[in-house]
């Protein structure tokens, strides 16, 4: 029982760490995206244009909103994580009782 409940864990704690890396990935990759089209905006003579500083920022600000999204599914991971692990134990301290009662 108790491996099981390890490789649980572990399974949960994986999919957290890997949504964690997403998120930081993701947010290094627009940020990157975000630095290229400013640099082509410079270059072609566009960047002081207020349309496109408009939809730069807009672009910039659904990705914040995606990033806010993606922490808050994190944040809601852990606290799946956290539930398993409280009940996880209640599980195990039952066996020990029930264990202990039929010595």
């Amino acid at each position: 029982m108790e491996d099981e409940q390890e490789q649980q864990r572990r399974i949960a704690r994986k999919r957290i760490e890997q949504a964690e890396e997403y998120i930081g990935h993701y947010r290094s990759r627009v940020d990157q995206v975000r630095e290229s089209f400013y640099y082509f905006g410079v270059h072609t003579g566009v960047a002081d244009d207020s349309g496109f500083r408009e939809a730069l920022q807009h672009a910039s600000d659904i990705a914040h909103e995606n990033v806010v999204s993606a922490g808050r599914k994190v944040g809601e991971l852990e606290e799946e994580y956290d539930a398993m692990v409280r009940e996880q134990s209640e599980v195990r301290e039952r066996f020990i009782a029930v264990r202990d009662g039929l010595d």
